[in-house]
């Protein structure tokens, strides 16, 4: 089976085989099948040529959950597990009934998610009035709420939160005059708001910026290279309304330009006119940044927000797609597309870009991954004006330049709904805004889009989002470890509330889920078997569990010598048996017989760690790595359980490292039955490195740093290659690059990235 996946057209065809196969069986609750008969029935009942390779695996889905059943009776019953042995081979009419009625409960709620429709009702429409002229953009008044509309003549309209127009006003005199195409030609390309400011910008090369109230022009940012088209605007910290902000600009040249503010909240500049050339004298108030980014014109920018990158699009092949810091003092991340990029849209929760283009393909992209998109997705027949990220529901919109909307789901990519837009207008070629697609959040979540002078908005199903939330729920507290199964092709999460998840990767939903553990102790450390039916978790204070990763019985309970933290747990399937370590600075030795976890000996390589081992990794055949607290890393043969090597790095700080107060022995942390030996330990009674804290010490005392994570290079490992890195371990944020057949020095040093 490895870990292909079954499709769905298979899996239902075999679903109805073998729906008929219990039927054959009823009344016979005697006999059973074997996997040969099992395997006959269902090819003869599938339509097609199907791999053996998937039947076999469907052999395996089912025996599985017959395998779990058996087990929990056996154990129930007070038996041996010898008895396991005989129901593993063979299937009877009640097992297949069992595994048919959980299918169909997976399959009803997964169909129940897909029922509602994400837009259920027609658009209703609204047209700025007096005017002919495209809408430039929807923005959003916070104090009172209500939309404001901006069109390409200077027609300002605001509106309440239900779209009834409350006002409606053009923009002119002064020297911020706007004047219509029907005028001196001059029109508004884009607009963003800065609190209590709109921002414009035109094709006179200029930046206007105008009080919302007053409709005065406060600012005029004039004599630019070239035309800018499009803006946005984002703030370093939204907590602060005091945040230094950034305007930024893209222009007919492919140029981006970003002014810095300082103090927004107060001013933008200390004169009414500031031309381009003059913006440096306004320093320390403003600074200016201007450069080349694309070779084309810039259809669109935006802004990434905490991580303060700015993201410019063009309709070029390279860059399509540019990630810049606001800086210019960290990487630059350019997307290459032979189209190039006409819309684009970014989410920081859900860490994704979504872009669309002339080819009539959106795809969805990792913001700082520009090498391939995450998906390609294909419907539309002409090219894509304007993409939206629903983040409420995990839904994108995409809207074409023939009107034809699609909603997309991010998580699965696949097409959920595809809707024409029939704007009243006839006749007439639809023209667009930078942003044409906006989701509007009152009076209830809203798809808004502008074409022309009209806004067509959907009510968005609030039942969609609700089952997306359900399908997202995760852990409530920090996840420690996650595990893939690739046979079953699921995942094992815990979180150090105690609580352990089974995921189906195909349906993103929670296929068994364990709550506390080890009661109110803090889970620690998580592992699998390599067959994937077994969980093994550990807690701080030595307690090991065994779980069945179907069904979330407790197999199991073990315990580790000195009642300590266990912080890896490692399976050992040459040798069948489990390792496990952690504070007792031991390695844990559990022989698997029968499905039954029993201690060994001690282990025969003694204890050379002389503090805390806080990580462990295994490598077939038979190599071990431990790295502790103190820095030294040791390398083992499983076979002998003598060392290999040895590895300490000169990498040292003069910091100790306390508890809030003073150092506390870990036995205040333990419960009053255990005992303890490892008074001395430099480690406090916590595994969250925020709780620690740094005092500086005397320049006589030199502490290693611990090694926080070790990895085999396996396919190395295995070749026996001198001269090359073989085991990479992480301490103090450096990577240090070791060959575990020698014991000289590192080979290599990465040192930690400076954000």
């Amino acid at each position: 089976g490895g870990g292909a996946r079954l499709s769905p057209n298979f899996e239902m065809e075999a679903v109805g085989a073998i729906s008929e196969l219990a039927q054959s069986l009823r009344g016979c609750e005697l006999r059973r099948i074997t996997r040969s008969d099992f395997e006959t029935t269902v090819r003869k009942h599938l339509s097609g040529s199907h791999a053996d390779q998937q039947i076999a695996q469907l052999w395996d889905k089912v025996s599985r959950s017959v395998t779990a059943r058996w087990l929990i009776i056996t154990k129930a019953k007070g038996l041996s597990c010898a008895g396991l042995c005989g129901g593993r081979g063979t299937i009877g009419q009640g097992e297949l009934c069992s595994f048919l009625l959980r299918e169909m409960q997976q399959r009803e709620s997964t169909a129940r998610a897909h029922l509602t429709l994400p837009l259920p009702h027609l658009p209703t429409f609204s047209s700025m009035p007096n005017t002919k002229d495209t809408v430039c953009a929807v923005l959003g008044l916070s104090t009172p709420p209500q939309y404001l509309t901006v069109s390409k003549d200077g027609s300002i309209c605001t509106w309440s939160t239900r779209f009834h127009l409350q006002q409606s006003v053009s923009i002119g005199g002064g020297h911020g005059s706007v004047r219509g195409r029907q005028g001196h030609g001059m029109c508004i390309t884009s607009c963003v708001m800065i609190g209590g400011t709109l921002v414009l910008a035109t094709t006179g090369r200029d930046l206007l910026f105008y009080d919302t109230v007053s409709l005065s022009c406060l600012h005029k940012f004039q004599k630019l290279p070239f035309v800018p088209l499009c803006l946005t605007y984002g703030v370093e910290d939204e907590k602060y309304a005091t945040s230094p902000g950034h305007l930024v600009w893209g222009d007919e040249s492919g140029c981006v330009g970003i002014l810095s503010f300082a103090e927004p909240h107060k001013s933008f500049f200390r004169s009414r006119l500031v031309t381009f050339n003059g913006v440096t004298d306004q320093a320390p108030l403003v600074r200016i940044r201007y450069e080349k980014a694309h070779s084309d014109w810039v259809c669109q920018v935006g802004w990434t927000g905490p991580a303060h990158y700015v993201i410019s699009a063009a309709q070029s092949s390279s860059p399509s797609l540019l990630i810049q810091h606001v800086s210019a003092h960290r990487k630059k991340y350019i997307f290459k597309i032979r189209m190039g990029v006409s819309c684009f849209d970014y989410s920081h929760r859900l860490e994704v870009v979504a872009t669309g283009s002339l080819d009539h393909i959106v795809r969805l992209w990792t913001p700082f991954s520009p090498h391939q998109p995450v998906a390609s997705l294909s419907s539309h027949t002409t090219g894509i004006v304007g993409v939206a990220i629903d983040e409420r529901s995990w839904h994108l919109f995409s809207l074409s330049r023939d009107l034809f909307l699609c909603v997309w789901d991010i998580r699965e990519h696949h097409l959920l709904q595809t809707v024409s837009v029939k704007f009243p207008f006839t006749q007439r070629q639809p023209d667009f805004g930078p942003s044409p697609l906006l989701t509007l959040p009152l009076p209830s979540p809203t798809l808004n889009i502008s074409c022309n002078e009209y806004m067509a908005r959907f009510t968005l199903n609030e039942a969609a989002g609700l089952e997306g939330e359900k399908v997202d729920t995760g852990h409530t507290h920090p996840v420690c470890a996650v595990f893939f199964i690739p046979h079953f092709d699921q995942l094992v999460s815990g979180c150090e509330g105690g609580e352990v998840r089974v995921w189906d990767i195909s349906s993103r939903r929670t296929c068994m889920k364990v709550e506390g553990c080890h009661r109110d102790q803090e889970l620690t450390a998580l592992a699998v078997d390599t067959e994937g039916g077994r969980i093994l978790t550990g807690s701080r204070f030595g307690a090991i569990k065994v779980w069945d990763s179907l069904t979330g019985q407790n197999l199991q309970s073990l315990e580790t010598p000195g009642a300590t933290e266990v912080v890896s747990i490692l399976h050992h399937p040459e040798m069948r048996r489990f390792l496990a370590t952690g504070w007792n600075r031991q390695i844990s030795v559990f022989e698997d017989k029968k499905l039954q976890l029993s201690p060994e000996p001690a282990w025969a390589g003694g204890t050379p760690h002389c503090d805390d081992i806080i990580t462990m990794d295994y490598c077939s055949p038979y190599y071990l790595a431990t790295g502790s607290f103190d820095g030294l890393t040791v390398v083992w043969n499983t076979d002998t359980e003598r060392i290999v090597a040895q590895f300490r790095s000169q990498l040292k700080r003069r910091d100790q490292i306390l508890t809030s107060a003073t150092l506390k022995s870990p036995t205040s942390q333990h419960p009053p039955s255990a005992t303890n030996s490892l008074s001395t330990s430099s480690r406090p009674a916590s595994r969250r490195l925020s709780s620690y804290r740094l005092k500086s010490a005397s320049r006589s005392h030199l502490h290693h740093v611990p090694v926080d994570k070790l990895l085999f290079l396996k396919t190395r490992v295995k070749s026996k290659a001198r001269g090359q890195s073989t085991l990479v371990t992480s301490e103090g944020g450096h990577a240090f690059f070791w060959d575990m057949f020698s014991s000289g020095p590192p080979l290599g040093l990465c040192p930690p990235y400076v954000y």
